[in-house]
C-alpha cells in the first residue's frame, strides 16, 4: 500500500507542477496585446502582383514588445513573404501576403485568414497571444489579372 500511496503523490505533484506551469504561461500571454493597424490596400484582389502588406503593434503591459518575434499562418490559398518576423523598436511589425491567382472553378473570391502569434511570450506550455485577419480576397476587375481553365489547358 505504501508503494502505492507514493505513486499517487508522485502523479500529484507532477500535474500540479504542470498546472502551475501553464498558468504561469497563460498568465504572461495575458499581459501581450496584437493589434492591427494596417491592411493596404483595403480591398484585396485574387492577384499575387498585387500583394496586401499587414501591419500589427505588439505591446506587453503597456510598452512596445521589441524584439518578440511574431509567426504568422495563412489558412487558406496565398502565400506570406515570411513566416516569422521580429518586432522593431516602436513595437511595429509588418508581413507582406501575396494573394492567390483568380482561377475560375478553383480558385475564386473566398476569405483567407491569417493567424498572427507572439511565440516569444511563452516559456513552459506555448500559450501564446493570438490575433486573426480576416481578408475577403475579390475577383480581379482587370483580364490580366485573373485566368481561366483555357489559359492552363488550352481551347477546347
Amino acid at each position: 500500500m505504501k508503494k502505492h500511496l507514493k505513486k499517487f503523490i508522485v502523479i500529484g505533484v507532477i500535474t500540479g507542477v504542470l498546472l502551475l506551469m501553464t498558468l504561469f504561461d497563460y498568465l504572461r500571454a495575458q499581459t501581450v496585446n496584437i493589434e492591427v493597424v494596417s491592411v493596404t490596400p483595403e480591398t484585396v484582389v485574387a492577384d499575387p502582383n498585387k500583394p496586401v502588406n499587414i501591419t500589427l503593434r505588439v505591446t506587453k503591459r503597456g510598452q512596445p514588445a521589441a524584439g518578440d518575434d511574431i509567426s504568422a499562418l495563412v489558412t487558406g490559398p496565398g502565400n506570406l513573404s515570411g513566416d516569422k518576423v521580429r518586432v522593431q523598436e516602436d513595437g511595429t511589425v509588418s508581413f507582406t501576403y501575396y494573394p492567390y491567382t483568380y482561377l475560375e472553378g478553383v480558385f475564386e473570391e473566398e476569405t483567407t485568414e491569417i493567424k498572427f502569434r507572439d511565440i516569444s511570450d511563452s516559456i513552459f506550455i506555448a500559450i501564446q497571444k493570438r490575433e486573426t485577419v480576416t481578408l475577403e480576397v475579390k475577383k480581379p476587375t482587370e483580364q490580366s489579372g485573373g485566368m481561366n481553365m483555357n489559359d492552363i489547358f488550352g481551347e477546347d
